[in-house]
């Protein structure tokens, strides 16, 4: 199982790939909605990741989509900064299993990885 995550976020995105190394969870980092779609649709995905301060980003479709799939992932997981309440009750609205602010998943991000990949690793 892996975890997919959509971010443009270069300089986050290594520290989440590193938290998910150190676990020995597989991490993939999309920079496009079509491209995470592709790449969940030809996988078997634990978990999605969701940066919210995507460019464009649209969480509801993109989640109606993702769950729309012939083998969906596991859960969906979106983050965003605290000031943009209307991005994230969209994130909530769309059906995410889960909807953070930035830092609390950047507080929490072994345990949501390890709790949505079953790795018990996380401490």
């Amino acid at each position: 199982m892996s975890v997919l995550f959509l971010t443009k976020d270069l300089m986050f995105s290594s520290r989440v790939e590193g938290v998910a190394q150190s676990l020995g969870i597989g991490l993939s980092i999309v920079s496009d909605a079509d491209q995470l779609l592709a790449d969940a649709s030809s996988n078997q995905v634990a978990l999605v990741l969701l940066d919210l301060t995507m460019p464009g980003s649209d969480p509801e479709q993109t989640v109606a989509r993702l769950r729309q799939l012939d083998c969906p992932p596991g859960a969906v997981v979106a983050f965003g900064p605290h000031v943009h309440e209307d991005t994230l009750a969209a994130a909530e609205d769309a059906g995410c299993d889960e909807v953070l602010t930035r830092g609390a998943f950047n507080s929490q991000m072994s345990v949501i990885l390890a709790k949505y990949t079953g790795n018990e690793n996380a401490g």
